[in-house]
């Protein structure tokens, strides 16, 4: 039976039952950074933040645990929906064991339909039966989603990561984003220059927030779209992932959804999660740094607190 989350209930239930016999959460004024590595071993890894050196607390890498919530965002091209099925399908069955996955659905709000979990038939069969109806819902869930994965990761050591899989159209929200002309007899309004100001200004207000979290946000899009409006929304999307530490791809045609969920599956399952003890005095807004011997490291960079600085 689908249900609305509870943060608190949801972290709770997977930290006793994946790692009920691992330590507390990190301590106040702990980020995590979420990296690629060119080598298989980060060596000397080192950190600064806003150019002091800051402590690594810890490191999990691609062979340590990982929590993956996958939320579906798909109520539109049913030949789409099923090649992106099809294709997680067979990305879920490569999964190793230490991978546990949740599906959420987006539509009137985010919703668990199954609890993170090793079953893979169960959340293929989940993901297969989940109805392809109703209203976009990205831009509304995605802040709710990024707190859930936040919670967890700051409950548990493991790499946690949000996957979107959406066909989202600016046109399909509820809330009309499309900036429709306020005054009609007047050329001058700015709302016939600007159309998409409300998206890009919804946008910029999520990626603020979404900077304040440490869970990555990745987002498959099966379906590009090139006019005006759906341009701005796109660049938005890929704005706030990359505000998280994660990405957006885009599926220009059907050919490219096995290829892009296979990219998108690959990217989750490197990724490194480096947990760096913020100095105190820090600014609200900061950079982070990272080094390691030999390596070409690829990490967010730009970071943003809480009010008060309290992680």
């Amino acid at each position: 039976m689908m249900r609305r989350f509870s943060i608190p209930v949801l972290a709770a239930l997977v930290a006793a039952q994946l790692f009920a016999s691992t330590t507390a959460a990190p301590a106040v004024h702990v980020r995590r950074v979420t990296a690629w590595s060119s080598t298989p071993e980060l060596k000397d890894l080192k950190a600064k933040a806003e150019g002091k050196d800051a402590r690594i607390t810890r490191i999990k890498g691609p062979e340590d645990g990982l929590i993956l919530l996958v939320v579906l965002d798909v109520t539109g091209d049913l030949t789409l929906v099923d090649a992106a099925r099809a294709a997680m399908a067979t990305e879920i069955e490569k999964l190793p064991p230490n991978i546990w996955l949740g599906v959420l659905r987006s539509q009137d709000g985010l919703r668990v339909v199954t609890d993170p979990t090793a079953d893979r038939p169960s959340v293929t069969t989940t993901i297969q039966q989940s109805p392809v109806s109703g209203r976009a819902g990205l831009l509304e869930t995605i802040e709710p989603a990024e707190r859930l994965a936040t919670s967890l990761l700051r409950k548990t050591p493991v790499r946690t990561a949000i996957l979107y899989i959406t066909d989202s159209n600016i046109y399909n929200y509820r809330e009309d984003y499309t900036n429709p002309v306020i005054n009609m007899s007047d050329s001058r309004d700015l709302s016939r220059r600007f159309p998409e100001a409300l998206i890009r200004e919804k946008t910029a207000k999520l990626s603020a927030t979404l900077a304040e979290a440490d869970a990555p946000v990745f987002v498959t899009h099966l379906a590009f779209l090139r006019d005006r409006l759906n341009d701005a929304y796109q660049t938005g999307l890929q704005q706030m992932a990359e505000a998280t530490g994660g990405q957006a791809m885009f599926c220009r045609t059907q050919t490219d959804i096995a290829i892009t969920i296979t990219q998108a599956f690959e990217k989750i399952r490197s990724m490194w999660a480096v947990d760096v003890e913020i100095p105190q005095g820090t600014p609200k807004n900061f950079t982070m740094h990272l080094s390691a011997e030999g390596a070409d490291l690829q990490y967010r960079t730009r970071f943003s607190m809480r009010a008060g600085g309290k992680e």
